[in-house]
């Protein structure tokens, strides 16, 4: 930093060199400590700049590239489609240059054609991004698309034994059985392996997903510590395992896509909505919700450590079942009305 200089004023004067611009700035107060103090915090203001001289894309791509060891990979794959997809009118503005009216605009933009939940996911690796260079905003003060709660489509107990009819003898026959009747994830379905199964019992402790360049990959480790589990093999699915052919080391040879395709396609040819391996989960779940099972047994079976997603995701109430309940209320009613 230069020492300012007495003009014939009696002003005092600093010179600040930028190397960027190859030019000096002047900088002129009434004493000798003010005009170094303006020199200082110009200086300063240059190197906070150059240190956030990168794109918003860039700094979202370190962000990635310094967790790659730590998150599982279908969480990165999932940062690099938002990396890709979902940043088109902020990713080439200068870190400087960020601040809250232009989060605002990209929160409203992305509302026309991204869901809530979305949004939220999107704007959550984009501020982090920016903590990690030390972009201080108002990050709570942006206004993202507020949630609505999605409507599951999930299969009646009617629908449920028709399920189970169809796909009976089919591929798909102990997917299915695996996730209405214990309630496992698609990615746990399709990471079971023979040598899980030891003829009463199932361990679920690993999970296929794609990773970031979207090839299937093993991940020993299961979404959650909750969701490393061993659960009791009902009757239906043990005779299902037990007189399938091990030709694999995995209980089921498809893919996750596979599977959901062909489920699809069956649904389909048989009057029934196009439900997923997830709509078995939901309800799964449901009927656990209707024979009163706990929560703690309840979030055991499902691989949950919390009962926050069991009891406002997971659990909805059958359409037959609440038509019984209005009549079971209504006689009572009427006995005490009486």
């Amino acid at each position: 930093m230069a020492t300012a200089k007495k003009l014939p004023s009696g002003s005092w004067r600093v010179r600040v060199y930028d190397k960027k611009t190859n030019k000096y700035k002047s900088f002129t107060a009434y004493s000798k400590k003010k005009a170094e103090l303006m020199g200082l915090e110009y200086l300063n203001g240059l190197q906070k700049i150059r240190k956030n001289d990168i794109t918003v894309e860039q700094a979202m791509q370190n962000y990635i590239d310094s967790k790659d060891k730590t998150l599982s990979a279908s969480t990165i794959r999932g940062y690099e489609i938002i990396k890709r997809n979902a940043i088109e009118d902020i990713k080439d503005i200068k870190l400087y240059d960020i601040d809250e009216i232009v989060l605002q605009k990209w929160a409203n933009k992305n509302a026309e054609k991204y869901s809530a939940k979305a949004i939220r996911n999107q704007y959550g690796l984009i501020t982090a991004s920016l903590k990690q260079n030390k972009i201080n905003l108002e990050f709570d003060s942006i206004l993202l698309k507020p949630k609505q709660k999605k409507q599951m489509l999930i299969p009646s107990i009617n629908d449920m034994k028709k399920i189970i009819e169809i796909t009976k003898g089919t591929n798909i026959e102990t997917a299915i059985l695996l996730a209405l009747l214990l309630g496992l994830r698609r990615s746990e379905i399709c990471a079971l392996k023979w040598s899980d199964y030891d003829g009463t019992k199932i361990c679920i402790h690993a999970a296929m997903v794609p990773d970031k360049n979207n090839k299937t990959i093993i991940k020993n480790t299961n979404k959650s510590y909750a969701g490393t589990r061993n659960l009791i093999v009902p009757d239906i699915l043990k005779k299902s395992l037990d007189n399938q052919e091990q030709s694999s080391d995995f209980i089921v040879t498809m893919t996750p896509n596979g599977i959901y395709v062909r489920f699809q396609s069956l649904c389909e040819q048989n009057g029934l909505p196009k439900y997923t391996l997830h709509s078995l989960r939901h309800a799964n779940a449901s009927l656990m919700l209707l024979q009163g099972v706990p929560d703690k047994y309840a979030m055991e079976r499902l691989g949950q450590a919390t009962n926050n997603m069991l009891k406002n995701v997971y659990q909805h109430t059958f359409k037959d079942e609440q038509a019984k309940i209005s009549k079971k209320l209504n006689k009572k009613f009427n006995k005490i009305i009486r």
